[in-house]
This record gives structure tokens, sequence and C-alpha cells, in this order.
């Protein structure tokens, strides 16, 4: 007689679980409606991660009854934009389209500045993940990248800062490659340091693959080779630095390294102590919307191509960088990313 209420009693429990999913779903949903949703994000405006943001924010306001409001900081980095999402209030209505290298870096690397703890943050969707090239100017002094390599003059790079994912590249590359380089760092975005290498002021550039086809167009830039194991489907005709070279396995491990960031790079992350309940509404939202054939055929046609990973992969994904570096390693790579070329 015991065994038979306990199992009326659990049966009633699973059931009483099962009803209040759906429940919490629409508590979530019925949250969100009417209100503003400030979403962050650590580019230019014109740049990739506006344009990201800004294609994707008619499809979350139809979604989800919000009011988008976006937040563009170029000029103030993305420190300034992860420690802004980590402090705001716990309530989902704030959301971060990171740079997930420089993010990951900062904390990593314990970068002044970073008030934030990735682990603690709620990871929602990874909006893509790319694979980066190295790419000449036209009035780069070097015509291959072998050239710059064997040469004692040094090589001219520009980006953002020393601890944003184009600079990290560039940082980690050059010490694997043995390039005698010079990082020029304070552009305000993308769209700012590609014209400065344009303009001949920097002679090189580490970009992600679609932004290397968008700035390459008319042989503005000239790709040299892919930095990863595996060729880029948009330049299938640029060898990667592996087939290029003959690496040793010191340096395959720093290309590798580089590489690791990229299963983060651009991703959505919220506040954390945000209601489970909200975080799971958010990543529902997001994932019908990365996996939406015509939004995704719009952005491919923008050559932003979405790269899509499920809020769960993101957050074991960074749990696997944070916990790679320990000792004299961690020094090392310190020094690379912060001080070897500047």
């Amino acid at each position: 007689m015991k065994w038979h209420r306990f199992t009326i009693a659990a049966a009633v429990a699973v059931i009483a679980a099962f009803a209040l999913q759906p429940a919490q779903a629409e508590d979530a949903a019925a949250f969100y409606k009417g209100k503003d949703l400030t979403f962050l994000n650590p580019g230019s405006v014109g740049g990739g991660y506006d344009t990201y943001m800004r294609m994707m924010i008619p499809l979350i306001e139809k979604k989800m009854g919000v009011t988008v409001v976006p937040v563009n900081n170029g000029a103030g980095g993305h420190l300034v934009v992860v420690n802004k999402t980590y402090s705001a209030k716990p309530d989902g209505l704030t959301i971060l389209l990171t740079d997930g290298v420089a993010s990951l870096a900062g904390q990593l690397l314990d970068v002044p500045g970073g008030r934030y703890d990735l682990l603690k943050m709620n990871w929602i969707a990874r909006v893509n993940g790319e694979k980066r090239l190295i790419l000449f100017t036209k009035k780069s002094p070097f015509k291959t990248l072998k050239e710059a390599i064997e040469s004692k003059k040094p090589i001219k790079f520009g980006t953002v800062g020393k601890t944003d994912s184009v600079g990290i590249a560039t940082a980690l590359a050059a010490h694997a490659l043995g390039l005698h380089a010079e990082i020029v760092i304070g552009y305000k975005g993308s769209r700012e340091f590609v014209r400065a290498a344009i303009q001949g002021e920097v002679d090189a550039i580490a970009l992600s693959e679609s932004s290397s086809k968008r700035f390459s167009k008319g042989g503005r830039l000239i790709p040299q080779v892919t930095l990863a194991r595996e060729r880029s489907d948009l330049f299938p005709n640029t060898p990667t630095v592996f087939e290029a070279f003959k690496l040793s396995k010191d340096q395959a491990w720093w290309l590798d390294f580089n590489s690791a960031f990229a299963e983060v790079d651009r991703s959505i992350v919220t506040t954390p102590g945000v209601p489970a309940d909200r975080v799971a509404y958010l990543r529902k939202v997001f994932d019908e919307i990365l996996n939406d054939k015509k939004f995704v055929a719009e952005m491919n046609k923008k050559r932003r191509p979405i790269g899509y990973a499920s809020g769960d992969v993101v957050a074991k994904n960074v749990k696997t960088v944070l916990g790679s570096l320990t000792g004299e390693k961690k020094k090392q790579v310190a020094h690379v990313i912060l001080e070897q070329y500047y």
C-alpha cells in the first residue's frame, strides 16, 4: 500500500514538472514583451560586430516583442562592454555579442581592467566562429610571408588593442612564425585599421575570413595564409600556414592554441544570475534566428556567415580554454600577447 501511494505521488510530481516547463517558458516570454533589451557589441558602426547585431535586431524584436537598444563601443574596447554586461542587473535585459577571443584572453591573462568571470556568465549562442588569415597591403615592402619571416626589417600590423581578437591572432601568429613584427594599436574598429592598411600606415593585418573576403575585394589586400589546419571555404586557393611552412611541434602548438579561441569567437552572452527560464528562452530565440535559412542566406550575401553553436557548447568551450594554461606557459603566453610586439 505504501509503495502504491509512493508511485502515485511520484507520477504526480513528474506530471507537475512537465506541466511547469511550458508555464515557465510562457512566463519568460511574457516578461520580455514590451520591454527594452540592451544589445551591446565591442565594434564600431559599420564593422563586423555591428552588422551581425543590426541584422538580428528585427528578428529579435519580432520574436520577443521587445525594443532592442543597440550599443556600439568601438572606441572603448571589448573589456568595457564585457564589464558592463557582467555587472548589469541580472534580469536578462542586457545581452552582448562578445569578442570571445578577447574576452577569454582578458580573463586568462588577468588583463588590467577586466572585472568579469566568463565561467559565471550565461552563454546564449555562438553566432560565428571563423578562421583567420594574414593579409598584406599593396604597399607592403614584402611580397610574401616567407620574405617577411626571413627579413630583419620589421613588418607592421594594425589592430584595435592588445587583447582584441585581431591583436591576439597577430601576436600568436607572429611568435609562432618568428616574424619581426610591430603591432600598432589604437584604431577604433576593423574599418579603421583596414583603411590604415590600405593607405599604407601598416603593412599587414590578420582578419577573419569573412572580413578578409570583404576587404580583399579588388586586390586592396592580398591573402598570404590561413591560420588554421584546414583551408577557408572563402579562400580555397590560399594555403594554410601548415601547408606553407614546415613547422616545429612548438610552432604548431601556438597556432593551434590561437585556433582554439575561435570555438567561442562571436558569441552572445548575458549577465550572471539571470533566472534560468529567461536564459532558456533567450537560447530558444537565438537558436531559431541563427538556424533560420532565410537569415543565414542573407548573412552569406553580406559575407557575414553564421557558424551557430548552442549556449551549452559555448559554455563548455569557455571552460576548456580557461583551464588549458598553467604556470610558466601562461606567463609566456601573457608576454607574447601583451609585451613582445609593443
